[in-house]
């Protein structure tokens, strides 16, 4: 009886270890299943339907407005920055000047990492559905469908809707007593180098022959980013090179895997997939204008 047992014991062990396996097999391919008819879904629905009238792309002088208030608290924080070393009885200090000139140029650096850490959580998470920034995550969504109506925008146009939420910053800090001269030099620059990205964006889908001589200089220069240097972003499933100020940290953040692990951090603690682990990006991508489209407008 014994060996019997004992053989029973086994073989229903073995049997209750196989099942454990399969199951959790199962379970495993089930989710990554769900997970990518999930994503098909939600990509399929995002982006909409092109925006068809040229009028749309035209700066409004609410537009203009908001623009010319955001960029003028920028420059008043810089400002404020040259007074704050003048008051301070620095101004004879080419160290304090140095340090202001410094605290700008770390601004711009690193304004190119902020965009890319933005422009990844758009891109692969959230919906038009997203409170407050569905609209903006939907956009981006059509943006992979249409690339060429970034190119057709107005200044303003292009770059007002980020302007709001920005303010939001800028003014409570030109407000606030005690803020040190660098620290306004490096806000004013940042929150300008994040607002101007998407018109960066905007040069980078554009050919040469439609740039200012200047701003393809300084695409050549590696200043600002380039037609190539974002082309990559825009083959599917659209993952990296995010970073749209100079592109100098597309490198670091894709050849070390920022993204990717930050998306399984992500997935682990949610169960929320980003759109870039989806296996089909299957939608017709339009990549220049139709003929004669905004000619109206001069776009």
């Amino acid at each position: 009886s014994m060996d019997v047992g004992s053989s029973m014991d086994v073989g229903s062990s073995m049997d209750v270890g196989s099942s454990i396996d399969t199951d959790a097999e199962m379970r495993r391919r089930m989710v990554q299943m769900d997970t990518a008819t999930t994503l098909r879904k939600t990509i399929d629905a995002m982006g909409g339907t092109m925006i068809q009238d040229p009028a749309a792309f035209v700066s409004t002088d609410f537009q203009r407005a908001v623009t010319t208030g955001l960029f003028a608290s920028c420059a008043a924080l810089v400002a404020r920055g040259g007074v704050g070393i003048e008051m301070a009885g620095d101004g004879g200090d080419p160290a304090a000047w140095a340090s202001l000139v410094g605290s700008g140029l770390l601004a711009y650096w690193l304004s190119d990492l902020g965009t890319g850490v933005f422009h990844w959580s758009v891109d692969n998470y959230g919906s038009k559905a997203t409170p407050v920034m569905g609209g903006i995550i939907d956009a981006f969504q059509g943006h992979h469908k249409y690339p060429w109506t970034i190119t057709k925008r107005q200044f303003a146009n292009n770059i007002h809707t980020t302007c709001p939420a920005t303010m939001c910053v800028t003014v409570p800090l030109l407000l606030a007593p005690g803020l040190a001269p660098d620290t306004c030099a490096f806000m004013g620059v940042f929150c300008s180098m994040i607002v101007l990205s998407q018109q960066f964006h905007a040069w980078s889908h554009m050919k040469k022959s439609q740039l200012p001589e200047i701003v393809v200089k300084l695409q050549d220069l590696g200043v600002l980013i380039s037609r190539k240097g974002h082309g990559a972003h825009h083959r599917p499933p659209f993952e990296g090179n995010y970073c749209i100020v100079s592109g100098w940290w597309n490198p670091i953040m894709d050849d070390n895997k920022v993204f990717n692990k930050m998306e399984k951090v992500v997935y682990e603690a949610t169960g929320v997939a980003p759109r870039s682990w989806s296996e089909t990006h299957d939608f017709d991508v339009e990549e220049e204008a139709p003929e004669g489209w905004g000619k109206e407008y001069n776009l």
